[in-house]
């Protein structure tokens, strides 16, 4: 029965109503009942700076949007005076709909909080309203992607690579535009601060530290002319982007005028409140830091949970939410630790997992569904995609099951390649995934096309997909002759077979070295079509269908090996992984043996690439399923989650130990006495760790002479050596922090699951996942691998 508004006041004013009471007003009011934590917070009293510690599914939203009602309530504040910044659309909507609906239910008991709303915004939204004050930024329009300039961008890179497309290059230039953007660590946005000035050359050492990949120099170099260029469009066209919203933002701060003009319109906000604060990077602290009013930012409020800090790549920073206390003095810290979501059965094996983690905030994790949720556990003894696997199995008895609403399950998966085989497979039974990613799409994968563009050459005659694929078969080089033999016959060609008499004539002219290739497709050229000839020929269907059967394993005999060695290069240099190079290969080969017309397989797998590349498509299907990266997952949540295709990529066993050793942040003093002990100690140990965590400086410091390991204290009185073995340090540092952050990965996509998670093990399986609390085998004489509880 609600209390209503009269019973509570009674002669007194609604401001006159101590907090308890008005919180007992609106537990009533929404038939909720708060916990411990959750009034310790709501009892706040905005004198002090405040870190909601929030875990996973504990209603860090709700408790916000109560702390703004309280605060109306009691008068402290006005809704328009109160400010909640978030990172995504999704967020802010649910932030606004979620107070909506409050105030909506608290009117029926007579409290009427309807005269006003708090502004709920994203950084980027805020940013762009201030950054249109400035006159010369009045009309910017925003640009939500470089691909607009796709063609002029490419045409800035003077060094294509052998291995990866032009289109792969920019995708790697702006991932690190991006994340040197975001760590502060420019401020033109093109070279890092502390190499302006200064020859490339320097500038590219720093930014090879900054990269994710391995690039050589001329990369460094095209990256260079290609943000340029990009600069140089956006300022041609009026754009601006993500990135120029903050950069252009703190510059135009530098001048006193407009920075008074910025806080001026800020200074409305007496309660400011930042959501998901572990997401937060250098530029947007910095900048909202300088925003606010002093009086603000002495009781800034931040909610966010350091275990779900997961965008490192973006250059987002846990170390404000790690560090909130000493970032602003006098700050007051209060834990959510109930989850809400995850059922007690499946939180409970992720708990030891997220414990590990050296560099975390303390708190209890425990769940509000007691006794709930199933943790299904499935065994292999075979790596890699596998279509007669129990758990898939049960996914697709599940997306059947007619009593089961397919929008209440997900698969979600670490990297791309994980869910390409199993959307496809999944396809093939009339059950399309959301796949949320162009490039997860198997028919767009670089492996997949390659092969598949030789075959549809060599059957179809078309040149084109020859042209396309032939720096996969003789490199860069071998399309270069290419170009050479279409110049030399001033034809373009249409037909491989043009091509291939065009390519006679000028090798017999010039005596290149790429006749043997060319000799190589037309061997493979006339086969396919000798095979066609006897198919046409065949005088019964039974003889047809077996030479259209064996064409089509020539087919892909012949494109896999025209492409052995581009295959083999590529692995070697760790461009591609060789696990997943022959996974997509025996899927395709084991897909293809389902046809015996090999127009068939071409028809289908670009009716299925319709469909998953269309969102509209997916809706008119019976059956759909939600298939997102641990990082798009994250803020969703699902009844049934399905942990998929997590594998040893990036974690191997050997590594792992590293973030035992020598924890992130661990002082360099420490780190040196650590070393000493663990090299004195295990030192075979250590040596293979540091191979598997691909940390090559150690090899420098083995192979220093002057470099002393057991008086580490007198090597390192030396500049080099020590220059040396603290840059080693950082390597050793950056690797445990990731092995943390792999870490944080799985508690969300553990914690995205209310009623059942089904993991898989395998061979080849992250050795991150033996950290959860797995159920224990079940005895040899058990009939089944599955393990649940």
């Amino acid at each position: 029965m609600f209390k209503t508004i009269s019973e509570a006041l009674g002669d007194k004013h609604i401001q006159d109503l101590s907090t308890q009471e008005i919180i007992d007003l609106m537990e009533s009011g929404l038939n909720m009942k708060f916990s411990a934590e959750q009034v310790a917070i709501l009892k706040n009293d905005f004198m002090r700076p405040l870190l909601v510690n929030a875990c996973a599914g504990s209603g860090k939203t709700t408790i916000f949007i109560l702390m703004a009602l309280i605060a109306i309530a009691k008068g402290n504040t006005e809704p328009n005076e109160i400010l909640g910044i978030t990172f995504s659309h999704k967020s802010r909507v649910d932030m606004g709909e979620r107070f909506d609906n409050f105030v909506s239910e608290l009117s029926d008991t007579g409290l009427d909080l309807s005269y006003g709303r708090p502004n709920f915004t994203t950084f980027h939204a805020l940013f762009y309203q201030l950054l249109r004050q400035n006159p010369e930024y009045r009309t910017a329009q925003i640009l939500t992607t470089y691909r607009l300039f796709i063609r002029d961008l490419s045409d800035q890179i003077k060094h294509p690579s052998n291995v990866i497309t032009k289109a792969e290059m920019l995708e790697e230039m702006f991932d690190l535009n991006g994340y040197m953007i975001n760590q502060g660590l420019t401020r033109d946005g093109i070279l890092p601060d502390e190499s302006v000035g200064k020859p490339l050359n320097e500038a590219i050492k720093v930014m090879a530290e900054y990269s994710r990949q391995n690039h050589t120099d001329e990369f460094y170099e095209d990256y260079v002319d290609v943000i340029n260029k990009y600069q140089e469009l956006k300022r041609q066209n009026g754009y601006i982007d993500f990135n120029d919203m903050k950069l252009l933002l703190l510059e135009s701060m530098n001048d006193p005028q407009y920075l008074q003009y910025y806080q001026n319109i800020m200074s409305r906000y007496k309660i400011a409140v930042i959501d998901e604060f572990q997401d937060i990077d250098n530029l947007q602290w910095q900048i909202i830091s300088k925003l606010l009013s002093p009086e603000t930012m002495a009781h800034l409020i931040v909610i966010g949970d350091d275990d779900q800090s997961i965008y490192s790549f973006r250059g987002s920073n846990p170390k404000y939410i790690l560090n909130y206390k000493r970032l602003l003095p006098n700050a007051q810290k209060h834990n959510l630790s109930t989850n809400y979501r995850t059922g007690e059965k499946i939180l409970k094996r992720v708990i030891p997992l997220i414990k590990k983690n050296h560099v975390r905030l303390d708190k209890e994790l425990l769940s509000g569904r007691k006794d709930q949720g199933k943790f299904v556990l499935y065994s292999s003894k075979k790596s890699g995609f596998s279509d007669d696997s129990k758990m898939l199995r049960r996914l697709v008895k599940q997306i059947n099951d007619p009593e089961i609403n397919n929008d209440d399950i997900a698969i979600l998966v670490r990297y791309n390649s994980s869910r390409m085989l199993l959307a496809d497979w999944l396809a093939n039974q009339k059950i399309y995934a959301n796949i949320n990613n162009a490039g997860a799409i198997l028919q767009n994968n670089l492996v997949y096309r390659i092969i598949t563009e030789l075959m549809k050459s060599l059957w179809q005659d078309k040149y084109k997909y020859f042209a396309d694929q032939a720096n996969r078969i003789g490199f860069r080089a071998y399309k270069d002759h290419t170009t050479k033999v279409e110049a030399r016959t001033d034809d373009k060609f249409h037909k491989l077979s043009k091509y291939l008499l065009g390519a006679e004539a000028y090798n017999a002219e010039t005596n290149t070295p790429y006749k043997r290739t060319d000799d190589r497709v037309k061997v493979y050229f006339n086969s396919i079509k000798r095979f066609r000839t006897r198919m046409d020929e065949a005088d019964n269907e039974e003889s047809r269908t077996k030479l259209a059967k064996s064409l089509i394993k020539d087919l892909y005999k012949a494109a896999t090996k025209l492409t052995d060695k581009y295959f083999d290069y590529m692995e070697e240099k760790n461009f591609m992984s060789k696990v997943e190079v022959n996974d997509i290969k025996k899927y395709l080969e084991e897909e293809l043996d389902k046809y015996d017309n090999i127009d068939d397989f071409f028809f289908d797998e670009e009716h299925k690439k319709e469909i998953l590349s269309d969102r509209m498509e997916q809706g008119k299907q019976e059956h759909r399923i939600q298939f997102l990266s641990l990082h798009q997952a994250k803020g969703l949540e699902f009844k049934y989650v399905y942990l998929y295709g997590l594998t040893n990529k990036e974690v191997e066993s050997a590594g792992k130990v590293l973030n035992d050793w020598f924890p992130p942040e661990m002082p360099f003093d420490q780190f040196t006495k650590q070393w000493k002990l663990v090299y004195n100690q295990s030192f075979k140990f250590l040596e293979n760790a540091l191979k598997s965590a691909h940390i090559d400086d150690y090899k420098d410091i083995t192979n220093n002479n002057a470099f002393n390991p057991i008086n580490i204290e007198k090597t390192l009185a030396k500049k080099k050596e020590f220059a040396m073995f603290h840059a080693f340090y950082k390597e050793v540092e950056n690797y445990s922090a990731f092995i943390e952050e792999e870490r944080r990965l799985l508690y969300v996509g553990v914690t995205r699951a209310q009623q059942e998670l089904c993991l898989r093990i395998a061979p080849d399986s992250n050795p991150l996942l033996f950290d959860l609390n797995l159920p224990k085998k079940k005895p040899k004489n058990t009939p089944t691998k599955e393990k649940s509880q």
